[in-house]
């Protein structure tokens, strides 16, 4: 049997966990090369309200370093910033949350509404309690990136600086009724594919900005697989249920820096959105990156990489001065 043609291994959080061949990659060429993930942070569990939540720690390169916490958005868990991250971990303590009903946190008990901002916001403000963070730099991605504008908003004491990526202060256009939400989640439960290679696919016709390595990782990070096939590692109902709540009010009261980041071919923000958002938020500042869609960070890694740690070294030094 070839390398290519091995059957899956591995455990995850609600099932074993798809493996990607190193066959993959064989004929990848220039970014499209697999970073090597070597780094493994510890996995740490805690109960907030009742409610578990799960997270990572890469621990600090040094004394006082200053932390950094990710946030990933919908349809994911704490690993799809993994490369990004491990980019970060010689220089920041870099943390990441996998956020309620997503990975290996808890999923809600509370159906419809408990994926609104302001739930997932309070789970933060619990979970930053619990582990005892002082200050540390936010980033944020969609979803991940939403509740960190309400975050920074009630809690800027907290917060030395934020990158947030293809996210505006409102979803405007989100369909909310039954009858959309069981088109979405049938039967409130995940699509089941018959093979890893049949969720990539389907990833590769929404996302075409996304190089083939992103689409495989994903499939390593994200599927588990079950009796009946292969579904996402997060609650159906976070998609279905989720309520984000419109940030535009707050967005002029936002006083720390935050740099947004747009994907030039995003179908979820567009230039007009990116444009108010540096006009109503004062410590704002933006770029679009052309060439790619919602996923900047998969799409146009290094420059994504370089853009954000230019802006997070001006605004959080790599060791506290406190």
């Amino acid at each position: 049997m070839s390398p290519c043609s091995m059957p899956p291994t591995g455990d995850g959080a609600r099932g074993r966990r798809y493996v990607v061949p190193a066959c993959r990659f064989a004929t990848d060429r220039g970014r499209d090369r697999p970073m090597a993930t070597t780094a493994e942070p510890t996995h740490q569990t805690v109960t907030v309200d009742g409610f578990k939540l799960h997270y990572v720690d890469f621990g600090a390169p040094y004394p006082r370093a200053t932390k950094m916490v990710f946030l990933h958005g919908m349809f994911a868990t704490w690993e799809t910033f993994r490369r990004v991250q491990e980019t970060f971990i010689d220089r920041y303590h870099v943390i990441a949350l996998d956020q309620r009903g997503h990975g290996q946190s808890e999923w809600s008990p509370v159906r419809p509404n408990g994926h609104d901002t302001e739930t997932y916001v309070a789970d933060l403000e619990a979970w930053v309690d619990a582990v005892g963070l002082d200050r540390f730099v936010l980033v944020g991605q969609s979803m991940g990136g939403h509740n960190a504008m309400l975050y920074i908003w009630k809690h800027p004491e907290r917060v030395l600086c934020a990158v947030i990526n293809d996210i505006a202060p409102a979803m405007n256009g989100m369909p909310r009724d039954p009858e959309s939400r069981e088109k979405r989640m049938p039967g409130g439960k995940h699509r089941v594919f018959p093979t890893p290679e049949a969720w990539i696919e389907r990833r590769r016709v929404a996302n075409p900005t996304t190089p083939e390595w992103a689409h495989q990782l994903d499939a390593q990070q994200l599927l588990v697989q079950t009796e009946g096939g292969w579904i996402p590692n997060w609650d159906p109902m976070a998609q279905a249920n989720w309520a984000p709540k419109d940030l535009w009010p707050i967005l002029p009261e936002i006083k720390r820096p935050i740099l947004i980041i747009r994907g030039g071919k995003s179908k979820i923000m567009d230039p007009q959105q990116l444009q108010n958002m540096v006009m109503a938020a004062p410590f704002a500042r933006s770029i679009t990156m052309e060439k790619g869609g919602h996923a900047t960070y998969h799409d146009m890694e290094p420059e994504w990489i370089a853009v954000a740690s230019a802006f997070v070294a001006a605004h959080a030094p790599a060791a506290s001065a406190e």
